[in-house]
């Protein structure tokens, strides 16, 4: 099955986001959770109508273009798996998306001006499902990166079906059924805290009974999505921010209060110190229509080392 994204798409940087932590440039080697790259091949596993399958994603070069070449890999299904799959994948990396008028917006910034070049093509990678993305970024509330990823890893190695292909193991995220009927104190023994316990546990009974349809915002318009997610007991403005910026698809999200976006701020754009978030809402102001992009663009400097980022900071004020 192929796929022909919307030029210009960079996949080696869009897989980036996923396959390598910013804590790698600190040595720090994390073993992959959900997301593989093997045999020349990104592989994730999924729920396809009720069932965990695994499927891989490759690059094949076509001329200054590319296409995604996407394999079911286990266990066997018939067209109307692939054709789930194949959908999976063109929502995941956003491959019809045209990033023309998000380019002309950055254009106009002195920062975001030198971001799209250095990050030309990238999209942001939406999650396999909105319930994995809601209860990851729970995990994730106010935690550091390593431990987050040590909770993570022992919720999915406890309630996750995985699926064995080729002598490997390839893990997969809880579904709602196996989290809803689980107990507060057997996620404190995995380190969740109380409080995140009873919001996953609430939170998975809901999308089990069908009172919560998570995939169902996709269909809504943005603040009404939004407005839905914060209804939820442990969903404030932050969460329901990146839930639709990497899950829903939302190009318009803006999670001002975000440290993360803040410290990109103060340092590319010179500010004395950190802006509160109702700055970064009035300097956004200019990116209206493309917020999700500006902060994603803003968050990947993360991801580059102290010499990049020197010498981005120099070019800005240059």
């Amino acid at each position: 099955m192929l796929l022909r994204p919307q030029q210009p798409f960079d996949f080696t940087r869009t897989l980036r986001f996923l396959l390598s932590p910013p804590a790698l440039l600190k040595r720090r080697q994390f073993e992959p959770l959900l997301d593989y790259f093997e045999d020349g091949e990104y592989r994730r596993v999924a729920d396809i109508a009720g069932q965990a399958v695994l499927y891989g994603v490759s690059e094949i070069k076509a001329g200054k273009a590319s296409d995604l070449r996407v394999r079911l890999l286990a266990p066997p299904g018939g067209k109307a798996i692939e054709a789930e799959v194949l959908a999976l994948v063109e929502r995941q990396f956003s491959t019809g998306l045209d990033l023309s008028p998000f380019y002309r917006v950055a254009k106009a910034d002195r920062v975001l001006s030198h971001l799209i070049t250095h990050f030309r093509g990238m999209r942001i990678p939406q999650a396999a499902s909105v319930y994995e993305l809601l209860i990851s970024a729970i995990l994730e509330q106010q935690v550091n990166l390593t431990f987050a990823h040590q909770v993570k890893k022992a919720l999915i190695q406890t309630y996750g079906t995985p699926v064995d292909f080729e002598g490997r193991r390839y893990n997969a995220f809880p579904e709602p059924a196996a989290l809803a009927i689980t107990t507060p104190r057997a996620l404190r023994r995995l380190q969740v805290s109380g409080p995140k316990a009873r919001y996953i546990i609430g939170i998975s009974r809901a999308v089990l009974d069908g009172s919560l349809d998570l995939d169902g915002l996709r269909r809504l318009e943005p603040p009404v999505a939004h407005a839905k997610l914060t209804e939820q007991k442990g969903v404030g403005p932050w969460t329901a921010h990146y839930v639709g910026l990497r899950a829903l698809g939302h190009l318009d999200c803006l999670p001002a209060a975000d440290v993360g976006l803040q410290k990109a701020i103060q340092r590319f754009y010179g500010l004395r110190k950190q802006p509160t978030a109702a700055r970064v809402e009035k300097l956004a102001r200019a990116w209206a229509g493309w917020r999700s992009y500006a902060t994603f663009y803003l968050w990947l400097t993360f991801w580059e080392d102290a010499d990049w980022k020197a010498q981005l900071a120099s070019q800005i004020r240059s």
